[in-house]
């Protein structure tokens, strides 16, 4: 693995854990943590400093999980000598590990286009300043013309994805008129949105601990009480999601839009905040993709973890999720991994597309 220096702002240490799973997911090893209050710029100081550390633990990567200004990253990659990639060029990194379609690896690469632009048209005005030659490239002419090879590249990009997107959007539509209901299992990372999947169609997709095993969605047809069922499995959710990473994964978050119903996978092991902040990121990521209105069933999962706390676990998500405007149906006790609640789960997806997924109170079904 890559040795790594995690660079984390103070207002995202909430978030720490999550930074050192993807960071470990994309491949690098944290050698060290700094923390910072700088967030977006930082000064001449705070790079002295970052230096030394990149230097006493021999890293070749700084991770700055946050939103860097192309400035603040060229001042970095220049003194420390290191590559700096900061919270969205992590996760895309981790997106084009596991892209398996045409369409996700176009994505991804559109994405990482559109990201890199910023920095690379500060290089050119650095360049003009007599700045960059000599610093990681051969000067002004050759990052100008990699400048129009990114622009010419992003048109290509733009048009072939459109093509496909047409294509699966008329995939869908057949599907909804040959009398086939959606179903997308949706929810955070590593929350047991596949290993869901797995054990209701009997698959075996791959699962883990590691953030985005799941980038293009997973469809399995299967029947409940006379009721055709398309499941879609789909990426997890991350708080703060950047319109660069949306972009990335539109494929799968689509599908969600254009279901007749979703299924928001919550881990109710995890403690009582992050429930509470995971509920929270799976509306907002919900309402930015425009599936605000798409009818939900909570699937509290993990209760083979919880023993007799059940019962206060479940609280805790009706609280969490009672001043949210969106349609909930049912909140049911769910295991991956014993199977215990899906077959409620199954029932109640089918009872909801059957007849419209009126909006109700948030019912318990035990």
């Amino acid at each position: 693995m890559e040795r790594a220096i995690l660079v984390i702002p103070r207002r995202s240490l909430d978030q720490l854990e999550e930074a050192v799973s993807l960071s470990e997911t994309a491949g690098y090893r944290v050698e060290r943590i700094v923390k910072t209050r700088l967030s977006r710029r930082v000064g001449k100081g705070f790079i002295e400093d970052l230096a030394k550390t990149v230097e006493e633990a021999r890293a070749e990567t700084v991770i700055f999980y946050g939103d860097l200004q192309p400035s603040s990253r060229f001042l970095m990659m220049k003194r420390t000598k290191a590559r700096i990639i900061d919270r969205v060029t992590l996760i895309l990194e981790i997106f084009a590990k596991h892209a398996g379609s045409r369409e996700a690896k176009l994505q991804i690469e559109m994405a990482k286009i559109r990201h890199e632009i910023p920095l690379v048209r500060e290089l050119i005005r650095r360049s003009k300043m007599g700045e960059y030659p000599g610093f990681l490239g051969p000067g002004g002419y050759a990052i100008d013309s990699y400048y129009r090879h990114l622009t010419k590249r992003l048109a290509k990009l733009r048009r072939e994805l459109e093509t496909l997107r047409r294509l699966r959007g008329e995939r869908l539509r057949s599907r909804s008129r040959s009398g086939l209901r959606h179903v997308s299992i949706i929810g955070y990372a590593s929350a047991g949105k596949t290993s869901i999947f797995n054990k209701i169609t009997g698959e075996s997709k791959p699962v883990g601990p590691e953030y985005f095993t799941t980038l293009h969605p997973k469809h399995k047809a299967v029947s409940v009480d006379g009721v055709r069922l398309v499941l879609v499995d789909t990426v997890g959710f991350i708080r703060d999601v950047p319109p660069e990473v949306v972009e990335a994964f539109y494929s799968t978050l689509e599908e969600i839009t254009m279901s007749d119903l979703a299924i928001f996978v919550v881990d109710v092991s995890e403690p009582d905040n992050y429930i509470r902040e995971k509920l929270s990121a799976g509306f907002e990521t919900l309402a930015k993709i425009g599936a605000g209105r798409v009818p939900l069933i909570i699937a509290a999962n993990k209760i083979d973890l919880l023993g007799p706390r059940v019962d206060e676990k479940l609280r805790v998500v009706k609280e969490a999720v009672a001043g949210v405007n969106a349609r909930i149906q049912a909140i049911i006790p769910v295991s991956a991994r014993s199977g215990a609640g899906l077959d409620l789960i199954l029932a109640e997806a089918a009872r909801a597309v059957s007849d419209g997924a009126a909006p109700r109170a948030g019912r318990t079904l035990r």
